[in-house]
């Protein structure tokens, strides 16, 4: 079991009169609940991060086959619903600049072809 911040920030916030009773086998078990995911290799794996007014933004887009448990799916699309306000200004963003590249492709190509 390697010595891990996120098991000792874990064993911060339980009383140490506590944390003593734990047995080697205890904390192995707490240790395996509490270790970094480690992501394998995806098909897809895209991390973007760029500057806007007031801090730093990330978009990540991580794609391949599913290999999680329709339990885990079911929890997880409670847990993090795809209807809510800032994914769907998100996409409405993204709309927008998309229309406004493509009317701004036709303006400037209307204007060459003129010439």
């Amino acid at each position: 079991m390697p010595d891990d911040a996120s098991l000792d920030m874990l064993f911060d916030r339980i009383p140490p009169e506590v944390v003593e009773t734990f047995t080697p086998a205890q904390r192995a078990a707490l240790w395996s609940a509490v270790k970094p995911v480690s992501w394998r290799r995806h098909p897809v794996n895209i991390r973007l991060s760029f500057p806007i007014i007031g801090g730093r933004f990330f978009l990540t887009v991580v794609g391949g086959p599913e290999k999680r448990s329709i339990e885990r799916r079911s929890r997880e699309r409670r847990m993090f619903p795809l209807r809510t306000i800032g994914n769907i200004l998100f996409l409405l963003g993204i709309g927008a600049a998309f229309y406004v590249i493509a009317v701004l492709g036709l303006v400037v190509f209307s204007n060459l072809i003129e010439f």
